[in-house]
């Protein structure tokens, strides 16, 4: 039974090919992210671009982390160089393959409604809005090193024309995650807004969903008014009605008393077998009698004289 809220709610996608166009772009630059953190978890380039810009003079030295726990003194780690942000990384990319593969299989079994989705991909452009505000943050906790980048890390401010040898490649897997992320996230604004579009439902589809409903009602009340024989009687008429059921219901019959041992089938077969229902006839008044099979057989069958 269809609910009322239903009529209100579109069940159908304005526009179902850029559905699939866009499930069929999502699955590679999903994959694209998986690997690209996974290959960043858990510390893989992370301390070699933070000792690299320190070199440059473009952030904070990681040394100085290793001075203040040997001194005992309270420091944090920047949000840019910290494992929270590599780990935040991983587990979105992760949801989001997750958050693929049940929505496409929803959708193509009609049950991904849009305003289903609105809520999923709302949930998943804060996730990776927070990542992008993440990756963009700057290192700013050296306060003595007038070159630091107040806009955002070195290597996605200046490039990687100032990594050192050896890290080029992290330098450029660090800007490809950064790319990546940015791209995710126009994605999933590109799926809300779609979502958000047909959350609006036709003047067409409303009225289908409304003759639904009304016929679901119609149908109901049918269903209730053949179900209940006391439909549109008074308290006293319902009253009276049961008190007359009540009254002629069959009464349960007494058992009867037989004058000899209860018959079974089983007794009765066994009986017959043995030759004693002429005599078991008279006592229980049933109609048993001898099987004139046996008789017969009896009567043919002559035991050989011994030679």
């Amino acid at each position: 039974m269809a609910s009322r809220w239903c009529i209100y709610v579109a069940h159908q996608w304005r526009l179902p090919k850029v559905m699939l166009g866009l499930f069929v772009l999502e699955l590679p630059l999903t994959v694209a992210a998986l690997a690209l953190f996974g290959i960043a978890d858990p510390n893989t380039y992370r301390t070699r671009l933070w000792q690299n810009g320190a070199d440059k003079g473009f952030n904070s030295n990681p040394n100085e982390i290793l001075y203040a726990y040997a001194n005992y003194k309270p420091i944090s780690v920047p949000l840019i160089w910290s494992q929270f942000i590599t780990t935040f990384n991983v587990i979105i990319s992760v949801l989001s393959l997750f958050v693929l593969l049940v929505k496409s299989t929803m959708y193509v079994l009609h049950a991904f409604v849009p305003l289903l989705s609105v809520s999923i991909h709302a949930l998943l452009i804060a996730l990776y809005a927070v990542s992008i505000r993440n990756q963009a943050t700057p290192d700013v906790s050296n306060t003595k090193v007038p070159n630091l980048s107040r806009s955002m890390p070195w290597y996605l401010s200046k490039g990687c024309s100032h990594a050192t040898a050896g890290n080029e490649g992290y330098c450029m897997q660090a800007r490809a995650s950064f790319g990546v992320t940015i791209t995710m996230f126009v994605l999933f604004i590109v799926y809300f807004a779609l979502s958000l579009w047909s959350s609006i439902i036709t003047p067409a589809e409303k009225s289908e969903r409304k003759e639904t409903y009304d016929t679901d009602i119609e149908l109901k009340n049918a269903r209730y008014t053949y179900d209940d024989p006391n439909a549109g009687l008074s308290q006293e008429e319902k009253w009276e009605r049961n008190r007359q059921i009540f009254l002629n219901l069959p009464k349960t019959p007494n058992t009867p008393r037989f004058a000899g041992p209860a018959m079974t089938p089983r007794t009765t077969a066994f009986t017959q077998l043995s030759g004693e229902g002429v005599a078991a006839a008279p006592a229980t008044g049933s109609s048993t009698r001898p099987l004139a099979f046996r008789q017969q057989f009896e009567r043919e069958v002559r035991v050989p004289d011994p030679i």
